[in-house]
């Protein structure tokens, strides 16, 4: 008997469903190894009906009778889902309560949108101060059109009070959005690519941005608001190009 297992490849075939499924997980604390297991369990269709030593016996839709895999098979199947807990790109974020997220690549935001988000983020990551994050959503899912940061702190209570799984899909959301901008800005952030943010040094935020703005502004003052207004790829593309050719002169 021929049995066609199919399961999502990336966090970009996932559906909302399966998405705060992920979510669920990681929030019940469960290992990667456990979580890679149940989501090809579940992905696939497929359902546990009893085991015998080291062979489960299955259940699938559409399929007659039971069939078997052996610790081996399930072990290498769940091999396949490893992106679920090592590569967050392409996550779709969902409709939180009232309010819709922004481009699932920050493609529609102001450059100051994207600076107050990563800035509450790594606050986040580095303090564990749960208001943060809070305060991260509120930027997230303001309009880009009409991001006002003034909003920020109320809308930051709104979102205090939502599920703790639309809470973590958002930091997964911004998690894959982070992994995105250094493959695709490697000059730019390329202490960051390949690896998780470092948790044990609080960066500072604050000579972080400036240097951006000097360098977008070329030490302009007066460019300051006309930076800030600019589309977010915009601006990372050009000090992408900035920091390459930097580095171009490093080597000359």
């Amino acid at each position: 008997m021929k049995v066609e297992l199919t399961v999502p490849r990336s966090y970009a075939e996932l559906t909302e469903k399966q998405l705060r499924y992920i979510a669920s997980l990681q929030l019940a604390g469960s290992t990667a190894e456990k979580i890679w297991v149940k989501c090809f369990i579940r992905f696939s269709g497929i359902r546990p009906v009893w085991g015998i030593g080291d062979t489960y016996f299955f259940d699938k839709k559409k399929v007659k009778g039971y069939f078997c895999l052996g610790l081996e098979d399930i072990t290498y199947f769940a091999r396949k889902m490893e992106w679920i807990t090592k590569n967050h790109i392409g996550i779709q974020p969902v409709k939180c309560g009232k309010y819709k997220p922004v481009d699932k690549w920050l493609r529609d935001t102001t450059f100051i949108q994207y600076v107050d988000a990563e800035n509450y983020y790594q606050a986040y990551i580095h303090t564990k101060n749960v208001d943060f994050l809070y305060k991260m959503m509120a930027v997230l899912y303001q309009p880009a059109a009409r991001y006002n940061d003034l909003k920020v702190n109320a809308l930051s209570r709104y979102f205090k009070r939502r599920g703790e799984v639309e809470k973590q899909m958002a930091m997964m959301w911004m998690v894959g959005v982070k992994s995105y901008f250094s493959k695709k800005f490697t000059y730019l952030f390329a202490r960051e690519s390949g690896a998780e943010d470092d948790e044990t040094t609080f960066p500072d935020m604050a000579e972080i941005i400036n240097n951006q703005f000097r360098i977008l502004t070329s030490g302009d003052i007066t460019k300051r608001m006309q930076v800030l207004a600019a589309n977010t790829i915009d601006a990372l593309s050009e000090l992408n190009e900035k920091c390459r050719e930097y580095e171009q002169l490093k080597k000359q």
